[in-house]
């Protein structure tokens, strides 16, 4: 293979895998190795699996860490900071906000906040998507690999609560200061039942992903919409003012919205989904 800028695509899963996975997304191809570049939270948990260079994951106290080749990324509240070390080569699975428990039989709040060795959560699947590395190393080969390796899993698995899907899609939904009482008020639960739900089987609270799901949608009027303003984006987005975006970007992102669409960062814009 010749030097190429990544290329980036997704594969949308039909039948059983459905209901679980959002998509299935494919990066191959070369950048600087020497760049690491924030991952921005979408409100989703992956796995990942790398069959390419390592990369290095960068930890906010500097050090630095090899990412293991078969990986779950739980859900993040805040940026993940990585870069590559050679070619990239990697299969990714994106799930539902509400599936990705159910999926690997943890519970969500386990994971956030934590990139984990596929292994050390599911091992079975890990040894079934441990054979991707195979001699053929033609995309449509691994990819009717993987696909059919999650199928199988997805085949064992009880059906999913809707409740969790019904609850994320009204958060999803909401543009304004989302509360749990507001939220369980309009399903017709209380409290509790809602909290636990989000805990368990989507990892974040509901003001956790309407924050993220605000935050992406204002990255992506800011790059579909350039001739607006960031007060404007910031209010289309749901925000009460800018200094409201400033404040969030900075807590997710650790820069200014401006900073963090200002730089040269490939990988950062592939990820963003708003």
């Amino acid at each position: 293979m010749t030097d190429s800028a990544p290329q980036y695509r997704e594969i949308v899963p039909t039948g059983i895998l459905a209901g679980h996975v959002r998509c299935i997304w494919r990066l191959n191809g070369y950048v600087d190795a020497t760049a690491a570049e924030p991952i921005i939270p979408d409100g989703c948990a992956e796995i990942v699996v790398n069959v390419g260079e390592p990369f290095i994951e960068r930890a906010s106290d500097g050090s630095l860490a090899r990412q293991p080749a078969r990986l779950v990324a739980g859900q993040i509240t805040r940026a993940l900071t990585v870069g590559p070390s050679g070619r990239i080569d990697i299969w990714g699975v994106r799930f539902h906000p509400w599936s990705a428990a159910a999926f690997l039989g943890v519970s969500g709040d386990e994971l956030r906040d934590r990139v984990e060795s596929l292994d050390a959560v599911a091992p079975t699947l890990d040894s079934a998507l441990k054979a991707i590395e195979c001699d053929d190393d033609r995309d449509s080969v691994r990819e009717n690999f993987l696909v059919a390796a999650l199928a199988k899993r997805a085949a064992t698995l009880p059906g999913l609560d809707p409740l969790a899907r019904r609850l994320v899609d009204a958060a999803s939904r909401s543009r304004t200061d989302l509360t749990v009482r507001g939220l369980a008020k309009s399903a017709g639960l209380g409290t509790r039942r809602v909290q636990a739900v989000f805990r368990e089987q989507v990892g974040l609270s509901p003001k956790q992903l309407l924050r993220i799901k605000r935050f992406q949608r204002a990255l992506s009027l800011a790059r579909s919409q350039s001739s607006l303003s960031w007060s404007a984006i910031a209010l289309c987005a749901g925000y009460y003012d800018h200094a409201h975006l400033l404040h969030d970007s900075r807590e997710i992102a650790g820069m200014t919205p401006s900073q963090l669409l200002g730089h040269d960062a490939s990988l950062t814009e592939l990820f963003l989904t708003g």
